[in-house]
Parts: C-alpha cells; structure tokens; sequence
C-alpha cells in the first residue's frame, strides 16, 4: 500500500489532525458572537453555554434578569454550536416583531426544523409562505363573529367546572386546581374547535385527554433530541431518514384517527352545514389526494395551496394541545392571585355580577364590559406568561442601532425577563391589576408585555383564550369564592426545568358558596 512509504504512521497523523478538527467543529463557530461586537458568557468547547443554561432551568424569571442586568438588553449564548442573540431592548424587540417583521417571519432555521410528519407540518414549525397560507386559512376561526357563536358551548363547559367546584365546597376539601381547571379548557376546545363531545371533567381516562396530556412529555429526556439540537447538521439527516421525530407515535396514530373521523362524518350530507369551527376551515382548504380537483385551497400572494392531511392533523393537535395547557394553566394561576387578594376577588365579583344582573349567557358581549377581570388575567399572564422566551431567525441581514444580524441568525426574545423587569414594572412579584388600567396602559411601551407576542405572528388562538378564560372565571365568581387552604403553597415554587410555569405542589385551593 502506498500509506506504508509513508514516513510518519497514519496514527500519527490523524492524531495530530484531532486538535484542529476540534477546533474547526467545536471551537471556532463559538467566535460570531465576539466577532458581531456582542456580549456573551464564556463558552465551553461543543456545549457552549448550555449546561448553565440547563442548570437554570427553562422557565426561571430570575435568572433572566439577573443575566440582562449582567450582560445587557442585548447580549449573546450559545446553545450548543448555535448562537444566539437574546434581546430586550424596547426599540430592538419592536424591530423583531413589527418594523422588520420580514426579516423575522420565521420561528427557527431550516437546520433546526426536522422534517418529519407530522410535526413539521405545524403551524410553529412552518416558514414564509406556507406558514402565510396556514395562518390565513385558519385566522377566520378566531373573528368577532365566529367567537360569538362559541359562546354558549363554552358556558356549558364552565356549568360543569362550577359543579366540579361545588363537589369539593360541600366537603370543604381543596382542590388541585390545574386538574379542574384543565378539565374546562380540554372540552371547551374539543367542542368549540372540533364539534366533538368530550367530557373529560367526568371522565378523565377518556382517550382524547390521555392522548392530549403532555405529548411531549419526554422530549428534553431523549439523549437524541439534545444531540440534534447541538450537532444539527450530524442529526437532522440522520433522524429523517429513519423518520424519528419527538412526538409520541401513539399520540399522531391517534390524532390522524380523530381527524380521519371527524372529517368522514363531516363529508356525508349535511354533516358540515352550518359549522364554522377550526376544523371546518382547515376541511374547506384541505386537498384531496386522489382528485386534485377536489381540491378547495385558498389565496395566498395569488398561489393556491390546499392543505394536506398531514397539515390538517398537525395543526389540529398543536391548537389542542398549545390551547388547552396554557389556557388552563392561565386560569388556575388566576384563580390563586385572587385568592390570595380577596379585596380584588371581591372587585372583580362585583363587576361580573352588574354586568350579568339581566343575562343568562356569559356571551360574547358581557365579557368585553368586564375590564377589571380583563386586568386581573393580564396580570397573571405577565407575572406566569405561558412562554418562558420566543425565538425568531432572520432570512435576511438585519440592522437595528449598533448591530447587525447575518441571515440565518436566532434571535431571542426573553419575555420573563422583560415581565420581571423591575423598570418597566416595579416590584414585578406582586400582583397588582391596576398596572392594567387604561391610564397605565398608555404610559408603558406595548412590547413590555408579550404572554402572546406580538405582531403578525403573534398567538392566533390569542382571543379565544382570553374569552374561554373570563367565561370559565365569570361562573366561578358568581357562585363561589376561592380561598387558600392549609395545603396552600405560598408562595408558590415553580418548577425550573418545566416549560411551562408548573407549581412544584400543584395549586391547592378552597371554594366557599356565596350566600344569596
């Protein structure tokens, strides 16, 4: 062989070639940030900064602020091999979501979107136009006057929590207040979004809220989830060519069930008529595989694109599940603040009762003359925001102030450390729903409030949420008042590694019945 004239052994060689692979894959890519001018912790060689990160924890308001007052409302981490830029600044967040909205339409790089169905078919995972197709089929589902017709399924759904409620008065037991309240948002969604009849408040073993309950469960458990997101260009191919993805085989098995179901009773005659819920419009746009004819798409930028299966089971799971958690977690957190502040309980009682002094229906219209209601959900949505951050890509080079982005940059929003934020809202840990008032409104900067984003990617289900949430409220209020219990957490500990604020205890609450 020729490598035998070799003068040095062919071990030799590729040890000393060790020290430079190394430093090509997993030391140089940690030199951008540096190079763009941006402040940022030291990194370790392949990890970059995320063991700290980690040890942090994913939803931790604390250590969010405490690095924006370290390193400044613009500064730099890596995860992993990949960079990002984490930004706070008032005029720069504004950029990112609105003024440059663009540059910013896009939630992550295509590196870092595995195309495996069907997961990459969600709404969060798609990019320019066919996230613009999906978001305008589906946006007609959220209107004044669809949410209208939603109303009296959602009271009927929150008649069944106060019943739930007042099982555990009689006893005077406390309650976990997520499982009732979860219980509420899982039918609600189910009937409002699906036209289907779940009734996980007495049957919590019911397949669809098995299925529905924490898909993702053990994503950030799976060694191969942590490689890919470190070593995506390795892992991306790799995972698709086997077709491994992070969602739970049984749970897509069952969802692509659901769908075929509902979509098969809706076929037959008469069985859509007159609906006008998610799933509908998700039906009216979706193609046909076997008669492209069939196909009935809509028009985005003058192209036609009809939706697949794949698209509409992918986007049904991720509303139910992205709707139901964080919907119902909104309101337990809620129901705790005006536990533990029965002056504001009894405020917004007041009002919920004057306005429904003459309804039946907690409709459409009687929620939005519930201001002060609407302010207590505000300030537990800054205070417990479902999302801990929200992270953009730019699709082009971007320039805002002093820096300047490459294309296929991440950019990091760190909305608990903009919520916490002592300067935009002093003493940020105590609830005070008067920072919600119209007058105070008008004085702070809109971007310092983000539990939805904000611009035209921001949450669509963002008004069904709000009023799923005041519906569920209101019943509660006019029937029963809420208080602590003595296996009430206070305050709260809130589990750091979780990606959603969970409380290490659960919140356990008491309810009184209200005296005529």
């Amino acid at each position: 062989m020729e490598l035998d004239v070799l003068p040095i052994p062919l071990t030799w060689i590729l040890l000393a070639l060790l020290p430079v692979l190394f430093y090509v894959y997993c030391i140089r890519p940690h030199q951008v940030l540096k190079k763009m001018g941006v402040p940022h912790p030291k990194p370790l060689p392949a990890v970059g900064n995320m063991l700290d990160m980690m040890k942090n924890g994913m939803w931790n308001p604390d250590a969010q602020v405490e690095r924006i007052e370290k390193w400044g409302t613009v500064y730099g981490v890596y995860l992993g091999m990949n960079p990002y830029v984490i930004i706070s600044d008032p005029e720069m967040v504004r950029e990112v979501f609105v003024k440059q909205f663009p540059k910013f339409i896009n939630r992550a790089p295509e590196r870092l979107n595995l195309e495996v169905k069907p997961q990459c078919r969600m709404m969060t995972a798609l990019v320019d136009d066919e996230w613009k197709n999906m978001r305008s089929t589906v946006s007609p589902a959220f209107s004044g006057g669809k949410l209208k017709q939603m109303a009296e399924a959602m009271n009927t759904c929150a008649n069944m929590l106060v019943e739930n409620i007042g099982k555990f008065a009689e006893k005077e037991e406390s309650f976990d207040t997520k499982d009732l309240t979860a219980g509420f948002t899982t039918d609600t969604i189910a009937r409002t979004a699906f036209g289907l009849e779940v009734d996980s408040q007495r049957n919590p073993e019911d397949p669809f809220v098995r299925y529905t309950r924490e898909p993702f469960a053990t994503v950030f458990k799976d060694p191969l989830f942590w490689l890919f997101f470190m070593f995506p260009g390795i892992m991306k191919p790799i995972l698709e060519r086997f077709n491994y993805g992070f969602l739970n085989k049984n749970v897509a098995e069952f969802f692509y069930n659901v769908v075929d179901q509902v979509m098969g009773m809706r076929k037959t005659e008469g069985g859509a008529q007159g609906r006008v819920d998610f799933m509908q419009l998700m039906m009216n746009a979706h193609k046909d595989e076997d008669d492209d004819n069939k196909a009935e798409g809509i028009q985005v930028q003058g192209v036609k694109k009809p939706l697949s299966r794949d698209d509409v089971v992918a986007n049904g799971f991720l509303f139910f599940i992205a709707g139901y958690e964080t919907t119902a977690t909104t309101m337990a957190f809620t129901l705790y603040n005006l536990a533990l502040h029965p002056e504001v309980q009894d405020r917004a009682r007041e009002e919920v009762c004057q306005v429904m002094e003459d309804r039946d229906l907690v409709d459409y219209e009687a929620v939005h003359k519930m201001p002060y209601l609407d302010m207590c959900i505000s300030e537990t949505l800054r205070m417990y925001a479902p999302a801990a951050s929200i992270v953009r890509v730019t699709n082009d080079e971007v320039k805002m102030k002093w820096l300047t982005i490459p294309k296929g940059f991440n950019v990091m929003i760190p909305i608990l450390g903009i919520h916490y934020d002592p300067k935009r809202w002093p003493e940020p840990k105590k609830f005070i729903p008067e920072r919600f008032t119209k007058e105070e409104k008008e004085k702070r900067d809109p971007f310092d409030w983000l539990p939805f984003g904000a611009g035209p990617r921001n949450c669509i289900g963002m008004r069904l949420a709000l009023m799923e949430l005041k519906v569920g409220l209101a019943k509660i209020l006019m029937k029963y008042r809420i208080v602590t219990g003595p296996d009430t957490d206070i305050p709260l500990v809130i589990q750091k590694k979780k990606q959603f604020p969970t409380p290490e205890n659960g919140i356990k609450l008491r309810a009184e019945l209200l005296q005529d």
